[in-house]
This record gives C-alpha cells, sequence and structure tokens, in this order.
C-alpha cells in the first residue's frame, strides 16, 4: 500500500448530496405547577474544543424564578449523593453551584476543560420549591503513541505539504485515535479503527479505520471552511471501506494511510492517499 501513496485514484465518485438535520430547541411554557428546565447537550464549536467541552441549551419553564448549574466528576457527585440524598445535592447545587442570570427562555452556555465523565446538574427554584435536570458529558484524554510527520497530498496549496504531529490514543478507548495538531495548533484529526477488519499486503499486517467529518482551520476562496473526511462518510456507505478498496488502514509499527476527501460546502475539493509516518526509533 505505501509504494501507491502518492497515485491518483483512477475512478470517479458520485457526487455526495449534502444535508444537515435540526434538532427541536427549548419547551414551551404551559401551566406547570412546579420550576422545571430541560436540558440539551450540543457539541461544542471552535474555537472551543470538542474533546473537553460542551454546549449546554437550558429550556425553563414560566415557573422558574432561579437557576443553578454544578459540573463535578460523576463519581464525586455519586458519592455526595449517597450522604445527602437527592433532596440534599440540590441545595448543595444551589449554594456551590454557579448562578444563571437569564431564566426567562432558553439559555446557552458552554463548559469547558472536563477530562473524565461528568454530571452536569441543573437546578430550578420556585420558593421552597426545587427541581433538577442532570446530563453526562465524557471528557477525553489522550496518551502519546509515537511521534511522526504527517504528508499531504489532496491540497498542500492550502495545507502545506507536511506536518509533524503525535499520534495519540484515547485512554478509555482504545480504538480510538488522533493525530494532535495535524492542521495546525489545536487543530486535531481523530479516527477509529474498526478492528473486525484487519488485510496484509508486502508491507505487513493494517487494521482498517474510519475518519470521521473534521473540521480544519484552513479555508478555500470564498467557499469558506475546508473539512476532511473518509469515502465512506462521503458517499453515505461503510461499504465504500470495508468492501470497495478504499480503506485507510493502520500498520503493527504505526504507519498509517489514509484515504481522505477535502470538501467545503459547496463540494469536493478532491481525495488521494495521504499518510503518517512514524520517527525512527
Amino acid at each position: 500500500m505505501r509504494k501507491y501513496i502518492n497515485k491518483l485514484f483512477a475512478v470517479v465518485l458520485a457526487t455526495a448530496t449534502i444535508t444537515s438535520c435540526t434538532v427541536e430547541e427549548g419547551t414551551v411554557p404551559g401551566n406547570d405547577k412546579e420550576p422545571n428546565v430541560v436540558v440539551y447537550s450540543y457539541t461544542a464549536k471552535k474555537p472551543y474544543n470538542e474533546d473537553n467541552d460542551v454546549t449546554l441549551r437550558l429550556a425553563f419553564n414560566n415557573k422558574v424564578e432561579s437557576a443553578y448549574y454544578l459540573a463535578e466528576k460523576a463519581s464525586e457527585k455519586e458519592a455526595k449523593v449517597a450522604t445527602m440524598g437527592e433532596e440534599g445535592y440540590m441545595d448543595y447545587v444551589v449554594s456551590n453551584g454557579t448562578k444563571i442570570n437569564e431564566v426567562a427562555s432558553n439559555t446557552d452556555l458552554t463548559l469547558t476543560e472536563m477530562y473524565g465523565k461528568y454530571a452536569i446538574t441543573v437546578v430550578v427554584v420556585n420558593g421552597n420549591k426545587k427541581t433538577s435536570a442532570v446530563t453526562e458529558f465524557t471528557g477525553l484524554e489522550w496518551a502519546d503513541v509515537v511521534n511522526g510527520t504527517y504528508y499531504f497530498a489532496v491540497k498542500p496549496d492550502v495545507t502545506g505539504e507536511s506536518r509533524p504531529t503525535t499520534l495519540q490514543v484515547c485512554t478509555t478507548d482504545n480504538t480510538l485515535y488522533r493525530l494532535k495538531d495535524v492542521f495546525g495548533q489545536g487543530a486535531n484529526m481523530k479516527f477509529q479503527l474498526l478492528p473486525d477488519y484487519t488485510a496484509k499486503d508486502a508491507d505487513g499486517t493494517y487494521t482498517y479505520f474510519r475518519i470521521p467529518a473534521t473540521e480544519t482551520p484552513f479555508t478555500y476562496g470564498s467557499h469558506g471552511t475546508v473539512s476532511v473526511r473518509d469515502i465512506g462518510y462521503w458517499q453515505g456507505s461503510s461499504a465504500w471501506i470495508t468492501d470497495n478498496g478504499y480503506e485507510s488502514g493502520m500498520y503493527e509499527d504505526y504507519y498509517c494511510f489514509f484515504c481522505i476527501q477535502y470538501y467545503v460546502s459547496a463540494g469536493s475539493l478532491g481525495y488521494n492517499y495521504e499518510e503518517f509516518v512514524p520517527d525512527a526509533e
């Protein structure tokens, strides 16, 4: 596979249709007798770090007079609830949490720098009445595997020809990897190994992986942000990866080849093989 890394594809893929979806937002104030809040969680957008930051939308009903939130490790919350009970924990959030200034309608907030499993508790108050809502977020933590160099092939005029980077593995999921700062400071690329899919060639055995849609800090003319993804996500079917020969793979020595597409909102900028080459030991 390595010796073919710089060859362009000869096959033309069908153009993919880009669609978007929306999420129902908020809640409709009604005639509730109790204060109430609904918590929606969203992936944090740039400049936030989606690995460790989360954006929340809090939808309050018309009985809420004040509201508070507290984010802490899930294990720490469980220990407190075990000793003080749910009612006591709500009082704890009111006393030790952060007060939310705007409770008339929907309120958005972004919590940052969370590593590990967190419980985020929102308590709403009306007089002596309290209710709560909880959501959980697991912030990813990473361990270095090997330093190396990433070589760009699709749009080197945009990305540059190569960049030093570090291959890292998620400490809670040994099939999840990322190339740290591969597109610049804080701009990483994650990919997920498929342990059930392996192949062997003259260079050894490699394990397939998927590359989800990832925004880069690069722009392309007036077309806006450049993003990347594997061919399967582009074409809307994992069969392009597992069956049709457009796989990306990691060898046992951590050399990786990426069958990757670059695109903007207007369409594709091209696709090719790119590679991560570990430093020699």
